[in-house]
């Protein structure tokens, strides 16, 4: 995969080829489209978040991917900010508790650490390695073609987003549900674990 840097507000970002663990597991090619609206982000050239999920299937003992989702810069702002302030500044104070984006930034791009596997080997919160866990979500920002290396790629495992979820009070769960509902068509076998879990996307 052949990496290289692009300008982006006068900040220069490492960026690769999308790699296949982000592109579309129905279609077997990139992602085109915002899921919520339905803009085409290819053409526009702006940034676009991608969000998969997975879970290990104990019948097929194997991992399926439960749901994958596109978001726009404009739908992730309009959906943030359609939550309670009490539920965003819960969750920035998570994160800020429990990671740091910016040191494992610069100790990855310290020593051109660019491969896929290492940003998404282990949870940033909980540390705990891919292999670890049964349920796990992964996070890329992209522009066209191209992934950046800035912050993102990475992994939250199923525990962290349990606790995420809880710091959610009971209109922003109700919103995010919502949204689910709308834009995702969960596999039966995961639509009981999904009523209490949601897109993950501050």
């Amino acid at each position: 995969m052949k990496n290289k840097s692009t300008n982006m507000s006068e900040n220069t970002f490492h960026t690769s080829s999308i790699p296949e663990i982000f592109y579309s597991d129905s279609t077997k090619k990139p992602f085109t489209h915002c899921k919520v609206c339905q803009k085409d982000v290819i053409q526009t050239g702006e940034p676009y978040i991608i969000e998969k999920a997975y879970g290990q299937d104990l019948i097929k003992g194997k991992r399926d991917m439960i749901f994958e989702v596109v978001y726009c810069l404009d739908c992730i702002q309009e959906i943030n900010e359609s939550l309670s302030e009490e539920s965003r500044e819960r969750i920035s104070n998570y994160f800020k508790t429990h990671t740091n984006l910016d040191k494992r930034d610069k100790e990855l791009k310290k020593y051109e650490l660019f491969e896929i596997d290492i940003w998404l080997n282990n949870c940033i919160v909980k540390n705990k390695s891919i292999d670890e866990v049964d349920e796990f979500q992964i996070y890329a920002l992209c522009i066209g073609n191209e992934l950046l290396f800035h912050q993102a790629p990475y992994m939250v495992c199923g525990e962290a987003i349990e606790e995420v979820m809880e710091l959610l009070s009971n209109k922003s769960l109700d919103i995010l549900n919502d949204l689910m509902t709308d834009i995702i068509d969960l596999p039966p076998q995961y639509r009981e674990l999904f009523k209490t879990r949601t897109p993950m996307i501050f």
